[in-house]
C-alpha cells in the first residue's frame, strides 16, 4: 500500500508520503483474520530500506523485524483490541542500523477485523530517557552513599521542597513541609546570615553558592553539613528555581579536625624534642666545660691549699650537674608518662592529698586555701600529672605571697567549650608579664629575688599540661596577684 490507498490524487499521496518520511513515521494496516499486513513507503524508510530491498509480510515482521521479547505483548494487544479502541505501544524493531525504539499507535474500526496504525521512530528520545534514568540512578546512589539529599526552591512562590534524604539529615518527621525561614533556622546562629544571604542572592541574581555550615537537627544533634545551590533561569534571565544538595559531612569534618590536631601536636612534639636537645646540649656542655677546666687546673697546681679550693669548686659544679641531670630526667619522664592511659579522677581527693602534703608550708605562711570543684568534679587525666599540677601551682602561690597581707589561694574547676579547666588564683606579689611573659615558663627562669626560686616548677608543669594536649593561660598584676587558667582534657 502507499500511504492511503483510497486517495485518488497521486500528488496528495506523494505529499503525505514525504511528510511521513520527514517525520520518520509510517502507516500500516493489518487484517486479524487474514493476517495480511500492508505498509506505507514510510514503513520501509523508517527501517532504513527501500521497498525493493525486502518484502514486509506479517510473518516476516513478527519473526525478523519485531524484537523477540516484544512479540507476545504486540500479539496480545492486537488480538484483544476492541472495536473503537486505540492503543499505544513502545516496540523495538530491527532497522538497517540495528534495533531501535518505535512508538506504535493503532486502532480497530467498528465491527471490522482491520487494525490501522502509525509507527514513529522514538529511538533518540528513548536513548535520552535511558541516559537520564541512568544519571538519576547514579545520582540517587551517590546521594545514598554520601548521605546527601536534594532541595529545591520555586522562586515565584518561594516554595521549598526537600527530598526524603535531606529530611533524614535534618531528622524531620516524614512528610513535614518547611518554609525557607524554617530551613535557615536549623543552622547555628552565626551561620544563619551566611545561608540566608546566599539563598537571597541565588533567587535575585542567580549567584551559586557552596558552604560548610553547622546545624542542629530535630533531635538536637549538632552536625556539619555542606550545602550547595544553583539557579535555573528563564529566557529573560529571571530565576525560576534554586536547586541544591544538602550533604552530611560531620564525620569527615571531625576526622579533618582530628587530623589537623594530630598534625599540630606532632609539630609541637617535634619542637619539644628540639628544645630538649638544646637544653641537654647547652646545660650539660656548660657544666662539663667548667669541670674540665677545673680538673686541668687541679692537676697543674702544687700547693695543697690551692688544690683544696679548686676541689670545693669542683664539688659545687658536680652538685649543680647532678641537679641539672635530675631536671632533665623529669622532662624525659614526662615524655614516657604521656603513654599512660588517662583515667577518670575526682579532683577533690587529689587536692586534699596535696594540701595534706603542704600542711607545714600552709601553716607557716598562714595561707588560706579555698577550693570549689562543683562545676567539674572529675576529669580524665593521668593521676600523677594532676597531683603535680595542683602541687606546683599552690606551692608557687605560697612561695610568692605578698608580705603585706595574708595569702589567699583559690583553686576551682570549670567547663569551657567542652574542656575541663583548673583555675588557680592568688593575691601574691604578681608578675610583670610585659617584661617576663615570654620567659615565664622557661627552664631556670626566675623573676623574683627569692632564695628558693629555681625556675623549674612552672617549666615542668607546662610540659606536663601541654604533653596531654592542654595549655596554660596567665593573667597577673604586680602587687595584686596572679591567675593561672589550666586547660586539661575534653569532658
Amino acid at each position: 500500500m502507499r500511504s492511503i490507498d483510497t486517495y485518488g490524487d497521486q500528488d496528495q499521496v506523494a505529499n503525505i508520503d514525504q511528510l511521513l518520511h520527514d517525520a520518520n513515521a509510517a502507516l500500516w494496516e493489518y487484517n486479524i483474520q487474514s493476517k495480511q499486513l500492508k505498509c506505507s513507503l514510510g514503513f520501509y524508510h523508517a527501517l532504513g530500506y527501500e521497498p525493493t530491498d525486502l518484502t514486509i509480510t506479517y510473518t516476516y515482521f513478527i519473526h525478523e523485524i519485531l524484537y523477540h521479547e516484544d512479540v507476545a505483548m504486540m500479539l496480545k494487544e492486537a488480538n484483544t483490541c476492541e472495536p473503537g479502541w486505540s492503543k499505544c505501544l513502545e516496540l523495538r524493531l530491527l532497522t538497517k542500523n540495528g534495533y531501535q525504539w518505535f512508538q506504535n499507535t493503532f486502532r480497530r474500526e467498528n465491527a471490522t477485523a482491520v487494525l490501522s496504525g502509525s509507527l514513529v521512530n522514538i529511538h533518540q528520545f528513548k536513548v535520552i530517557e535511558f541516559e537520564l534514568a541512568a544519571k538519576n540512578k547514579r545520582y540517587e546512589n551517590t546521594i545514598k552513599s554520601v548521605h546527601s539529599g536534594s532541595w529545591e526552591i520555586a522562586v515565584p512562590g518561594q516554595e521549598l521542597l526537600l527530598s526524603k534524604e535531606a529530611g533524614s539529615i535534618l531528622e524531620l518527621p516524614s512528610n513535614e513541609q518547611l518554609l525557607i525561614a524554617d530551613l535557615v533556622a536549623f543552622f547555628v546562629p552565626e551561620h544563619r546570615p551566611v545561608l540566608q544571604n546566599s539563598i537571597s542572592a541565588a533567587m535575585s541574581i542567580g549567584k551559586p553558592f557552596e558552604h560548610d555550615l553547622q546545624l542542629r537537627t530535630c533531635s538536637s544533634s549538632l552536625i556539619w553539613v555542606k550545602i550547595k545551590g544553583l539557579t535555573s533561569i528563564d529566557e529573560y534571565g529571571k530565576a525560576l528555581t534554586v536547586k541544591g544538595v544538602l550533604q552530611n559531612i560531620d564525620q569527615s569534618k571531625r576526622k579533618e579536625k582530628e587530623l589537623r590536631t594530630s598534625f599540630e601536636f606532632m609539630e609541637y612534639q617535634n619542637k619539644r624534642l628540639q628544645n630538649f636537645a638544646y637544653m641537654v646540649s647547652h646545660n650539660l656542655r656548660s657544666h662539663v666545660n667548667n669541670l674540665q677546666y677545673l680538673v686541668r687546673m687541679y692537676d697543674e697546681l702544687e700547693e695543697a691549699d690551692e688544690k683544696r679550693e679548686v676541689f670545693i669548686h669542683i664539688n659545687t659544679i658536680s652538685d649543680s650537674l647532678s641537679t641539672t641531670i635530675q631536671h632533665l630526667n623529669e622532662i624525659v619522664k614526662i615524655e614516657s608518662d604521656i603513654k599512660q592511659e588517662k583515667v577518670p579522677i575526682f579532683i577533690e581527693p587529689v587536692f586534699k592529698n596535696v594540701i595534706k602534703a603542704l600542711e607545714s608550708n600552709i601553716e607557716q605562711s598562714e595561707a588560706i586555701v579555698l577550693h570549689d570543684f562543683s562545676a567539674c568534679p572529675s576529669v580524665n587525666y593521668i593521676p600523677a600529672y594532676l597531683e603535680s599540677i595542683i602541687h606546683n601551682f599552690i606551692t608557687n602561690s605560697i612561695k610568692y605571697r605578698h608580705a603585706g597581707r595574708q595569702p589567699v589561694v583559690s583553686c576551682k574547676s570549670d567547663i569551657i567549650e567542652d574542656h575541663a579547666y583548673l583555675i588557680f588564683e592568688d593575691n601574691g606579689i604578681g608578675i610583670d608579664l610585659k617584661r617576663h611573659g615570654n620567659k615565664l615558663f622557661g627552664m631556670y627562669q626566675t623573676f623574683h629575688d627569692h632564695a628558693d626560686s629555681k625556675g623549674i616548677g612552672l617549666f615542668i608543669t607546662r610540659n606536663q599540661v601541654e604533653a596531654l594536649g592542654g595549655s596554660i593561660e596567665v593573667t597577673s598584676e604586680i602587687g595584686v596577684g596572679t591567675t593561672f587558667k589550666v586547660k586539661l582534657s575534653r569532658v
